[in-house]
C-alpha cells in the first residue's frame, strides 16, 4: 500500500480506485496553524512533549488559491450523521479509523464525479477546516500559487512553526 512522504497512511490517503489504482491526493488546510497541525503535527509528540527538528527541516508551506470555487463533499456533522455515522468515531485522533475514512473517501470520490475533493473540520485545529483535493480532477495549473517558504532557506518559518507547536504545549527541539 502507498503510504506518504513520512512512511504512515493518513485519514483519508491513500485513496485507491476500486480497481486497486492510487488516487493523486494532496491536503490542504484553511490557515496556517491548521495545515500545520494536519500535516507536520498530526501525530503525538515524542515522550518528551516536543517534536524532532528533522520532522520540519525539509517542510515547507505554501499558499495556493483555487482559480475557480472548489466543490467538494462535505464530512461535516449533518452529513455524517445523514450516512449513520457519529463524527467523534470518524475522527477520532488515533489511527484505528484511518482504513474506514479512506474507505469513505473513495465512496465520496465514486459516488460524486463532478466533485474536485471532501472538507472537514480540522480535528487537529477547530479554527480550520482541512480539506483532501482529488488529484485527478484537479490540475496544478488550476491553482495559483501566492508564496512557497521552505524552513531550510527561510528562518522566520521555523519560528512561525515553533509558535504554533507551542500553541497546543509542545515544541520543536532545536
Amino acid at each position: 500500500m502507498p503510504i506518504d512522504s513520512r512512511g504512515a497512511a493518513t485519514r483519508f490517503a491513500p485513496l485507491m480506485t476500486p480497481a486497486g489504482t492510487c488516487i493523486p491526493t494532496f491536503y490542504a488546510a484553511t490557515t496556517f496553524d491548521g495545515a500545520a497541525y494536519e500535516t507536520m503535527f498530526r501525530d503525538p509528540p515524542s515522550k518528551y512533549g516536543g517534536y524532532r527538528r528533522q520532522l520540519v527541516e525539509d517542510r515547507g508551506v505554501s499558499v495556493i488559491a483555487p482559480k475557480r470555487t472548489l466543490r467538494l463533499v462535505g464530512f461535516f456533522t449533518p452529513e455524517l450523521r445523514g450516512l449513520g455515522i457519529p463524527w467523534e468515531e470518524m475522527f477520532q485522533a488515533h489511527g484505528s479509523v484511518y482504513p474506514f475514512c479512506r474507505h469513505l473517501a473513495g465512496i465520496a470520490w465514486r459516488d460524486n464525479p463532478d466533485a474536485d475533493g471532501i472538507v472537514w473540520s480540522s480535528v487537529r485545529d477547530s479554527a480550520a477546516l482541512a480539506m483532501l483535493i482529488f488529484g485527478d480532477r484537479l490540475d496544478p495549473a488550476d491553482f495559483s500559487v501566492e508564496s512557497v517558504r521552505m524552513v531550510e532557506t527561510d528562518p522566520t518559518l521555523l519560528d512561525e512553526l515553533s509558535e504554533t507547536a507551542a500553541r497546543c504545549g509542545s515544541f520543536i527541539a532545536r
